[in-house]
């Protein structure tokens, strides 16, 4: 499933958001094309396309780089790239390289030999204390004038599913064209360097700038960011997660794989509902983890019961990240609704002003519906006793562990 905007939006919707990342002096850029893929094999097909297209450099960050068959189908273009004269770089989150059994740590040299200019963000060493701290962004950015960016990793079950544990997988990707790619651009710089590269700048990179671009569509982007190297960038998607809850006035339609929010967010949630957004949410009845599948349960209960509307997906592992608001302002990224994700993981997610992109998600939304199930008190009161009472103990265990 796979969509191309090219429609207007409406402005009176975003005022309020802008004015807060103005505030905070985060960039707000314009978007030429924006295409979204909720299937692994489109978005693959669509990456490795322009990918083949690039003439100056490829940049890719991933939390999850597997060893597999679609993996080195990325690599085998960037080695043909790279022999063409093309500048490949690849980051790597260490904690996923150790414990997946991918080791691309013991294949740096040959992979530099072959012109992948590679890096392990923060490989995974004794004592062991940077388990909680990884990189979860997932980044492509082509000649400085493509950039993707979501949920997807790179391992096969993003295509073919977890046959005997959930089957399909489903998610979603942004493909965007215009001057926010450079947002993405930097923010790959940054962990480029971060993890051992030499850093880059110039026209080359940032085209659009050089330019001194300007664009004259009413789209709009703004790239979102969980960093650690200041105070502000730690907080700094929490805290605009918060506000664009906020600015939500008649809907917010809500996926995520892991339902455990900050409590800032969740405060924020429930405003939302006093005020009369109709909040929907939508998780997998059966995700990767039991213990965040007990978490999950415990705590949209709590949001059914203030009013939300709680659906539960069976086809497949909904690992999409996406929020949108009033049927026009869109939130996808790498950011789970999770404590992991809001205090400790590095993150990425772009805010799409955008109301073709934005009904477009609608829609995959209520589609996503027909393959769930609706939380309802009598379903909840007629699960076991344990399997409730697991749910407590995981939502306050993993709130506070993580």
């Amino acid at each position: 499933m796979a969509f191309v905007s090219g429609s207007a939006r409406s402005k009176r919707e975003a005022i309020d958001l802008n004015a807060y990342f103005e505030s905070q002096a985060i960039p707000v850029y314009d978007a030429d094309s924006i295409s979204v893929y909720q299937s692994g094999a489109a978005k693959f097909e669509s990456l490795l396309r322009d990918m083949e297209q690039a003439q100056h450099h490829i940049h890719c960050e991933y939390f999850i780089f597997a060893n597999d068959s679609i993996a080195h189908r990325l690599l085998d273009v960037m080695r043909r790239k790279a022999k063409a004269g093309v500048q490949c770089r690849l980051v790597v989150d260490g904690y996923y390289d150790r414990q997946r059994g991918y080791d691309y740590s013991h294949r740096l040299r040959q992979l530099r030999q072959q012109g992948i200019d590679i890096y392990i963000y923060k490989p995974y060493e004794f004592p062991f204390v940077h388990r909680v701290l990884r990189d979860h962004r997932k980044i492509v950015v082509i000649d400085g004038r493509i950039a993707y960016t979501g949920g997807f990793n790179v391992a096969d079950y993003n295509i073919k599913g977890k046959p005997g544990i959930y089957g399909g997988y489903v998610d979603t990707q942004v493909r965007l064209e215009g001057s926010c790619v450079e947002g993405l651009q930097y923010l790959f710089g940054e962990h480029f360097e971060a993890a051992g590269g030499t850093g880059f700048d110039g026209p080359d990179y940032y085209p659009y700038t050089a330019q001194h671009y300007t664009s004259h569509n009413s789209r709009e982007v703004t790239v979102l960011e969980r960093g650690r190297q200041c105070a502000s960038k730690k907080a700094e998607m929490r805290r605009a997660l918060v506000h664009y809850i906020d600015a939500a006035r008649d809907s917010l339609h809500i996926t995520s794989p892991y339902l455990l929010p900050t409590p800032s967010v969740r405060r924020a949630l429930r405003r939302a509902m006093r005020r009369g957004v109709h909040v929907e949410v939508l998780y997998s009845d059966q995700g990767d983890t039991p213990l965040f599948d007990a978490g999950n349960l415990y705590y949209s209960r709590r949001l059914q019961r203030r009013g939300a509307e709680v659906w539960m997906y069976r086809e497949a592992f909904q690992h999409s990240k996406v929020m949108v608001a009033d049927g026009t302002r869109s939130m996808v990224g790498s950011v789970n609704l999770d404590y992991r994700a809001l205090r400790w993981n590095e993150e990425v997610a772009v805010v799409i002003n955008d109301s073709a992109t934005a009904q477009w998600l609608d829609s995959a939304f209520v589609q996503n519906q027909h393959n769930a199930h609706r939380l309802t008190t009598e379903y909840y009161h007629n699960l076991p006793f344990s399997r409730r009472i697991k749910g407590f103990f995981a939502n306050y265990l993993l709130s506070w562990c993580l």
